[in-house]
C-alpha cells in the first residue's frame, strides 16, 4: 500500500478519480428537472432578450410567452448587457459568458436546452474540484488535505445543486478560491515570507474585479477578508512591527484597486430597476421566528457535506433520514473538532487555519448583521450561502486530514463506544465520504435541493386533467411572476403536450381586472380557466365559469384553482 501512496502518479491519479466522479455527479440528469424561476433570468438574459416584450392583460399563446427563450443569431453582447441593467439586478461576467456558451450548440429560432444551458456552470463546478486541490496544498503543503478537500467538494450535495442550476454561482466560487489563495499568500507576507510581487497584486485585483462582475454577494467575501487582514493590521500595530512595510503597502495597494473595480458599479447600482425583486428576502421577525435564520445557516452547512432524501418522500423516509444524518454528524464531529484543534497547535498549519476559520466565522457575522441588521433574510434562499462554501470545505478537509494521518488514536466519541463502532480518524473520513457520496445521489435523484416551483408536476397535472382548451392566469407584480409563468409554459413543450394551453399575465391591481374580464367574455367556450398563483377577486361566475369542486393536489410553489367555463 505504501508503495503504491509513493508512485508519482498516485496523487494525480486520485485528483483525476475525484474530478471524475465530479463530472457523473454534475451531469446526472442535468436537463431532467425543471427550470426554476431564477434558472429562465438567466436564460433570458443571456440570449440577449428581456421579459418586457412579454404582452400583459392579454391572452397568448404559449410560443409568444417563451419567446424570449429561443435562440436568435441576431442577438449580440450589448443585448445582454442592455436588458441585464434594465431590467435586472445582476452584473453581466457570467451572463456574457453564457451568451457565447449557447451560441455554440444553439440552433436559430429554437428554444435554448436546459442542459446547455446549465452545463457551462456544471463545467465551472468541476474546475472547483482541481482549484480547491491547489489551494488546500499551497496553505497547507499536505498532499492528503488537498485530497481529502478535493474529494469532499467534488462529491458535495451542496455543490452538485449549484453546479445543476443555470446561475453565476459556481464561476463566483472560482474567484472566491482564487482569492483566499492570494490572502493566505498575503499574510504569509507580514508574518516574514517573501512579499506579494506586483504581478500577483495586480493578480488579486483582477480576481476580486472579476468576483464582483459576477455576483455582488462577492462583497461578503470581501467584507471578511477585509475583517481577517484588520485583525493581523491591529496586531502589528500593537506589536509596532510597521504598518507601512512593503508587505503592507501592497496589502493596501489591493485594498485600493478592489475598491476602484468595486467603485465603477455604483453608478449601475443606483440605476439598477426592480428593487421589489429582493422584496422575498425582507423580514420582520416575530416571537420564535427571530431564531430561525440560525438553524436555516446550521442545516445549509451540514447539507454542504451531506444530505438524505428529505423531499418529495413520505413523512417516515424524511424522519428516518434527518435521523440518520443528525446520528452521523454526532459520530464525526468530534473527530473534526479535535482535527481543527491540532490544526491550530500545529506550527506548520496554525496560520492558515487561523486565516480560514476567520473567513468563515466573518462571512457567518456579515450574514446576522444582513439578517438581523437589514433584515434581509439571506438564510431563506440556499443559494446564497456560496460564498462560504470553499472555505468551509478548506477546514473540514484539513481537519479530517490531520485525523486520518492519526490512526493510533481508536475513538473520537464524545462517549465510550463499543470497538465497531468507535470513530477513529480513517472511519470518520471514510464515512463522510460515503455519505456525501449518498448526498449527491439524493441531489441527484431530485430528493434534495428540489426546486421551489415544481413546475414539472404541475404541467403534469394539467396536461393529464384538461377536457378542453387550458387558459392559465397568473397575476403579474414583477419580473418574477413572468418569469414563474414562463417555467410553467416551458415544462408544456418539454413534456410534449398535444393541445398547449394560452396564458394571461394579469397586471396587479386593487380592484378586479377588467383586462381579465375582457378577456373571458371573448374566449370561445368551453375552456378551462385554470388561476394559478392569481390574485385577483374576479367573480368568476359571472362568466359562467364554476370551481371544480373535487379536492386538488398541492404543487410546491403553486396556488391555483381550477374553474369549468361553459
Amino acid at each position: 500500500m505504501l508503495k503504491i501512496v509513493n508512485n508519482r502518479w498516485f496523487h494525480p491519479g486520485l485528483l483525476l478519480f475525484w474530478v471524475g466522479l465530479g463530472i457523473l455527479f454534475r451531469f446526472m440528469g442535468l436537463g431532467d428537472k425543471s427550470a426554476s424561476s431564477i434558472e429562465i433570468s438567466t436564460l433570458v438574459f443571456s440570449l440577449g432578450h428581456g421579459l418586457k416584450t412579454i404582452p400583459l392583460d392579454q391572452i397568448i399563446s404559449t410560443d409568444i410567452l417563451l419567446y424570449p427563450l429561443r435562440f436568435e443569431t441576431a442577438s449580440q453582447p450589448a443585448d445582454v448587457v442592455y436588458h441585464l441593467f434594465t431590467e435586472s439586478n445582476h452584473p453581466p461576467l457570467y451572463f456574457l459568458l453564457n451568451y457565447f456558451w449557447m451560441r455554440l450548440f444553439s440552433i436559430d429560432g429554437e428554444l435554448v436546452s436546459l442542459t446547455v444551458a446549465r452545463s457551462l456552470s456544471s463545467i465551472l463546478g468541476v474546475l472547483s474540484i482541481p482549484a480547491i486541490f491547489s489551494l488546500s496544498y499551497f496553505a497547507f503543503g499536505s498532499l492528503i488535505f488537498a485530497q481529502i478537500t478535493a474529494a469532499l467538494i467534488a462529491i458535495s450535495p451542496y455543490g452538485i445543486y449549484l453546479s445543476q442550476e443555470a446561475r453565476h454561482y459556481t464561476i463566483t466560487i472560482l474567484f472566491i478560491i482564487a482569492s483566499l489563495g492570494y490572502l493566505v499568500k498575503a499574510i504569509r507576507s507580514l508574518e516574514g515570507e517573501k512579499k506579494l510581487s506586483l504581478i500577483q497584486v495586480i493578480g488579486w485585483i483582477i480576481m476580486n474585479g472579476l468576483g464582483i462582475a459576477s455576483h455582488y454577494f462577492f462583497i461578503v467575501l470581501l467584507g471578511a477578508e477585509g475583517l481577517v487582514l484588520a485583525g493581523f493590521w491591529l496586531k502589528d500595530w500593537r506589536n509596532k512591527l510597521g504598518l507601512f512595510r512593503t508587505a503592507w503597502l501592497r496589502i493596501y495597494l489591493v485594498i485600493f484597486g478592489t475598491l476602484i473595480t468595486g467603485l465603477v458599479w455604483i453608478p449601475i447600482l443606483k440605476n439598477l430597476p426592480n428593487d421589489q425583486l429582493t422584496e422575498w428576502i425582507e423580514t420582520e421577525f416575530q416571537g420564535l421566528g427571530f431564531i430561525e435564520p440560525l438553524f436555516r445557516l446550521f442545516a445549509w452547512l451540514i447539507t454542504q457535506i451531506f444530505l438524505l432524501p428529505v423531499e418529495g418522500t413520505s413523512i417516515i423516509i424524511t424522519l428516518i433520514s434527518v435521523l440518520i444524518l443528525l446520528t452521523v454528524l454526532v459520530w464525526i464531529s468530534p473527530g473534526i473538532i479535535q482535527g481543527i484543534r491540532l490544526n491550530l497547535q500545529a506550527s506548520n498549519t496554525k496560520l492558515e487555519t487561523k486565516i480560514f476559520g476567520g473567513i468563515l466565522i466573518s462571512v457567518l457575522a456579515l450574514f446576522l448583521i444582513i439578517i438581523y441588521g437589514l433584515q434581509k433574510d439571506v438564510s431563506l434562499a440556499a443559494r446564497y450561502q456560496f460564498v462560504y462554501f470553499p472555505v468551509f470545505i478548506l477546514i473540514l478537509g484539513s481537519g479530517l486530514g490531520v485525523i486520518w494521518k492519526q490512526p493510533t488514536i481508536p475513538n473520537y466519541s464524545w462517549v465510550s463506544l463499543p470497538p465497531i463502532l468507535q470513530a477513529n480518524g480513517k472511519k470518520i473520513v471514510i464515512i463522510t465520504l460515503i455519505m456525501g457520496c449518498l448526498g449527491a445521489l439524493t441531489v441527484g435523484g431530485n430528493y434534495g435541493f428540489q426546486k421551489s416551483q415544481r413546475s414539472d408536476l404541475l404541467g403534469n397535472y394539467i396536461i393529464n386533467q384538461a377536457q378542453t382548451l387550458v387558459i392559465i392566469a397568473t397575476t403579474q407584480k414583477t419580473h418574477a411572476e413572468t418569469r414563474s409563468l414562463m417555467g410553467l409554459g416551458l415544462e408544456f413543450k418539454r413534456q410534449k403536450a398535444n393541445n398547449l394551453p394560452q396564458f394571461i399575465l394579469v397586471k396587479k391591481t386593487d380592484h378586479p381586472s377588467p383586462a381579465l374580464a375582457t378577456a373571458l367574455t371573448q374566449i370561445k367556450r368551453p375552456f378551462e380557466l385554470w388561476a394559478v398563483n392569481l390574485k385577483d377577486n374576479t367573480d368568476f361566475s359571472q362568466f359562467r365559469c364554476q370551481p371544480d369542486p373535487r379536492p386538488q393536489p398541492k404543487f410546491n410553489g403553486y396556488r391555483y384553482r381550477r374553474y369549468y367555463c361553459r
